[in-house]
């Protein structure tokens, strides 16, 4: 029997149904780098809205990785849409305006005439939409919108369940992270009984190694290298995923390989995106005193605090392994 559970704010819950029920066409954004939370949330939404005749745009600023190719409904993301008649924007996992690059850069998506529903798990998030259903305690952005469906009274699709369920996976890594709860454990469950393809999710996160991608890892775990402090760091620049035969979405895997060193303080991995002219910084931790969310704040970057991102303008440029620095002069030595 499903049951409130005590983070949900019903107040929340009924102004989002409020809003719903005079809503024709509704954007939805997912994030920059979009992962299978972003990805999941955002296809699981718009399914359920479609279902009440709604018109929904997804939208994501960054192509979805190639993995994502044979999962049902990821072939509808745009990086445009109809301004002029928009009832509703909502953002699922996004933290901030710069993640979600489109209110970045047009600011009048948040002026408040047209409603901003901003549903997401990170601590690190703005708070910025006119309704914010942020829960930071939440494992991932699906298993929020689980129990937003269900108070909503929509009926949960097997193909929803799937995009629920990949959410899931992904931002607990398998169920392997410590946000991994007995809640999450039921919830999966509960999206299997709802006709979750378990199998799908699985084939398209961990089955779909490339001879390439596999070769990118080779050399960032090639690389890796403990500092005195018990920082364990990788780096990959554009010229290694180009000699692998690589695409650039196919490199941050490997941090979670980065991150299994058992007395590491807290793992990095740095990667060149020449494509975006970017740095792209991933951290991860199993340490319950190390705050990897700050720590990332600090380069413009956030996310959770034990696994968190960030991303800087310039090109990668490799001394020492734990040393690298950027083309706009910004240095990072762990």
């Amino acid at each position: 029997m499903h049951t409130q559970p005590p983070w949900l704010n019903l107040d929340s819950v009924k102004k989002l149904e409020e809003l719903l029920e005079s809503a024709a066409r509704v954007v939805i954004f997912s994030h920059r780098n979009p992962d299978g939370d972003t990805i999941g949330g955002n296809i699981s939404l718009r399914l359920g809205l479609e279902a009440r005749d709604i018109e929904v745009a997804s939208v994501c600023a960054d192509p979805l990785p190639h993995m994502y190719d044979i999962m049902p409904g990821c072939d509808v993301f745009r990086q445009e849409w109809d301004h002029a008649n928009v009832d509703m924007y909502m953002n699922v996992d996004g933290s901030s305006t710069t993640q979600l690059v489109f209110p970045e850069k047009d600011p009048s998506l948040l002026d408040g005439r047209v409603p901003f529903v901003s549903i997401d798990h990170h601590i690190s998030n703005a708070l910025f939409g006119t309704l914010n259903v942020v829960v930071p305690d939440a494992c991932s952005t699906t298993f929020i919108l689980y129990f937003l469906f269900k108070e909503l009274r929509w009926k949960i699709t097997p193909l929803m369940a799937t995009h629920l369920l990949l959410g899931l996976y992904y931002d607990t890594g398998s169920f392997m992270h410590s946000n991994t709860t007995h809640e999450v454990l039921q919830v999966a469950s509960e999206l299997t009984q709802l006709g979750a393809d378990r199998n799908m999710v699985m084939n398209v996160l961990y089955r779909q190694r490339t001879v390439g991608q596999l070769k990118v890892w080779g050399r960032a775990l090639e690389r890796l290298e403990k500092t005195e402090e018990g920082v364990v760091i990788s780096g990959v620049m554009q010229k290694d995923i180009h000699e692998c035969g690589a695409h650039n979405d196919e490199v941050s895997g490997v941090v979670d390989y980065v991150n299994s060193v058992g007395d590491a303080k807290f793992s990095v991995l740095l990667s060149e995106d020449a494509t975006k002219g970017i740095v792209k910084g991933s951290t991860r931790t199993r340490r319950d005193d190390v705050d990897l969310a700050a720590f990332c704040k600090k380069f413009g970057g956030g996310g959770h605090q034990k696994a968190s991102g960030f991303g800087l303008s310039g090109s990668l440029r490799y001394e020492e392994i734990y040393h690298f620095e950027t083309n706009d002069h910004t240095e990072l030595t762990f």
